[in-house]
């Protein structure tokens, strides 16, 4: 038979892999709670206050053991949840570097260590990102038996040396290790995952234009400068964490708890599809900008729109301005909002 015959054509629907993670107490629990019905594996007690069903896991060999379960019922049909979140990734390597030391110390070898810097030329800590990584392979397992995975994780700020122009920060995923020792797990995380979306709180102004955050958060779905994250959905640059609409961009079906529809229940069939419409000048704003609030800060201050006042609210002229030099315009942004330069 010619492999021609195995063509394919037109999108292939399968469960995603999907990374949350932003700054401590942004909400990346309750984003991920709402998403099709969610089943979590607890690393840290994180989801006590929430109403979520949960499998509370506080070693690598429960880890394991946990997922090859949740593999057979999922194969076999009787599991009643699409999306299995882990809460957090950071947690997750934390196990790993413990097994490491149990694993150690249980060999013929003179002495007991307490900690993976102790196995020298920095070998516990390789040893530890080949662990995470052999569990992201079974989370592909039972994603294979019809579950989406989200994986959540805290956010770290990192300096970055590019070879041209000066150093700058950006908010990357966490991975409790030194930074070089976190490479290999963090990015073998990145590239598992077929979308990021970095979670951050929101900057606005009061009428006196004094800086105000915590309020307002927002999902950013594109790399920028300043953080990682990226979607093969053409989901906006900028979302509110409305847990509805990404699950509907992501997944092309909505949120809740587990179970589905009562028996007998009829379900609306699903809407046409339309001709996705032009990129709003917003949408076409975020798509240029590195560091959305912080240009927000400085077009507050510009007085080219007002405090609490988001990109819809830039003028047609600055927007084409911003639209034709958005290089010059970032480097503004980022000489505005850095503290040495106010």
């Amino acid at each position: 038979m010619s492999l021609l015959q195995n063509i394919k054509r037109g999108v292939q629907q399968r469960p995603q892999r999907v990374i949350i993670y932003g700054p401590e107490g942004v909400g990346k629990s309750t984003l991920a709670a709402g998403l099709p019905a969610p089943l979590f594996l607890d690393t840290e007690e994180g989801t006590q206050h929430m109403n979520v069903d949960r499998i509370q896991v506080d070693h690598y060999g429960a880890m394991l053991e946990a997922l090859q379960d949740i593999y057979k019922e999922a194969r076999n049909g009787n599991l009643p949840y699409k999306t299995l979140v882990i809460d957090t990734g950071d947690r997750l390597w934390d196990m790993c570097a413990r097994q490491v030391i149990r694993d150690y110390n249980a060999s013929p070898k003179d002495g007991k260590i307490s900690s993976i810097e102790s196995i020298g030329y920095g070998k516990g800590y390789a040893q530890a990102s080949e662990m995470f990584v052999n569990l992201l392979s079974v989370f592909d397992n039972c994603r294979s038996a019809g579950l989406h995975i989200a994986v959540i994780c805290h956010c770290r700020v990192e300096t970055v040396n590019p070879p041209e122009g000066e150093a700058y920060t950006m908010y990357t995923i966490k991975i409790n290790a030194p930074a070089k020792q976190a490479i290999t797990a963090k990015e073998k995380l990145k590239e598992w995952g077929d979308a990021i979306l970095f979670c951050n709180y929101v900057t606005t102004f009061t009428d006196g234009g004094k800086a105000k955050g915590g309020e307002l958060r927002a999902v950013y779905t594109e790399h920028r400068a300043t953080w990682e994250a990226k979607n093969r959905h053409g989901m906006p640059a900028v979302m509110a964490m409305d847990a509805g609409e990404i699950s509907r961009l992501l997944f092309g079906e909505g949120c809740g708890p587990s179970g589905n529809a009562p028996a007998g229940e009829k379900q609306a069939p699903p809407p046409a599809q339309q001709e996705k419409p032009a990129p709003s000048l917003a949408d076409q704003l975020a798509a240029v900008i590195n560091d959305v609030p912080g240009a927000l800060n400085f077009l507050a201050y510009k007085k080219e729109i007002q405090p609490g006042q988001g990109l819809e609210a830039v003028s047609e002229k600055f927007a084409s301005f911003i639209l034709s030099a958005p290089d010059r315009f970032n480097t503004a942004v980022l000489q505005y909002n850095t503290p040495a330069a106010q």
